[in-house]
């Protein structure tokens, strides 16, 4: 969002000299960015922590990569043709209420981004990857999570993928994984999925495109290199990861996430812009 902070709210405190008593309050409250909160919203806050919830732990804090684009389409079918194993991504988004309870966390937004089947992201351009594919949009795309803190997606089960590097890494290899970033009011996590190895094994034995793109190059590099694996992956050691659950569901893949983010819920604040 392009805007200045100072200009609008200055402009705001201008516009209220012609307001009358109510009309400077509600400029003072959009000023702070803060309303009150009232004993219903807080006796609601108190159940949805205490009361219920479910069991999660904290999720590991992962790079974003250099692949994030915040111009992500809000929709739930995000493979846009793309050739793959069909996968349905259930993601519940939860605060910690205590050291592996959460509560759910409605109202946010989840955004996830993914390589193909055979390694590419969408908008890229050639130096780091093999196919151009600046200005395309696949296996990119947010939504907003319901009152259970839910969210889901049909995508494809992406693939591994490598990029060149600068020295002294030279090529950076990286397992099947799945990017997601979970933004809700103040908070923000950033961290990636797994996927379990036997099953990513059998893809790439069996179908295809994973198939023929067991091994992989990209620009700059002088030899292919071949898949790697979760434990060969320095972020998912790093992470000390949990493959996701996959299950095959009516003939569909299904994969599930619970991410636990430290969050207090909205706690009654209103941010400025919303």
């Amino acid at each position: 969002m392009d805007f200045d902070r100072r200009k609008f709210v200055n402009g705001l405190g201008a516009a209220g000299v012609g307001l009358g008593a109510a009309g400077l309050a509600q400029a003072a409250e959009l000023r702070t960015g803060r309303t009150p909160v009232s004993r219903p919203e807080w006796d609601a806050m108190i159940r949805a922590q205490f009361g219920g919830g479910f069991t999660c732990v904290r999720t590991a804090e992962l790079t974003e990569g250099p692949f994030y684009y915040e111009s992500s389409l809000q929709r739930r079918a995000i493979a846009e043709g793309q050739r793959g194993m069909p996968l349905r991504l259930g993601i519940t988004l939860g605060g910690l209420a205590d050291e592996n309870r959460c509560f759910p966390l409605a109202g946010a937004v989840v955004d996830v981004w993914q390589t193909s089947a055979t390694g590419l992201y969408s908008n890229v351009g050639p130096d780091l990857q093999p196919v151009d594919t600046r200005g395309q949009t696949f296996l990119r795309g947010h939504q907003v999570t319901d009152a259970k803190g839910y969210v889901e997606f049909d995508t494809i089960v992406p693939g591994w993928e490598i990029v060149p590097a600068a020295p002294p890494i030279g090529v950076a290899k990286r397992t099947t994984h799945i990017h997601v970033k979970a933004f809700h009011e103040r908070e923000l996590i950033t961290t990636q999925l797994f996927f379990p190895d036997p099953l990513i094994d059998q893809l790439y034995a069996d179908v295809e495109p994973y198939k023929s793109h067991r091994l992989l190059t990209a620009p700059g590099l002088t030899r292919s290199y071949e898949r790697i694996r979760n434990g060969q992956d320095l972020f998912f050691n790093q992470a000390k990861a949990q493959p996701m659950t996959v299950e095959r569901v009516n003939g569909v893949l299904v994969a599930k996430a619970t991410i636990g983010m430290v969050s207090q819920g909205d706690r009654g604040f209103k941010t400025l812009f919303r």
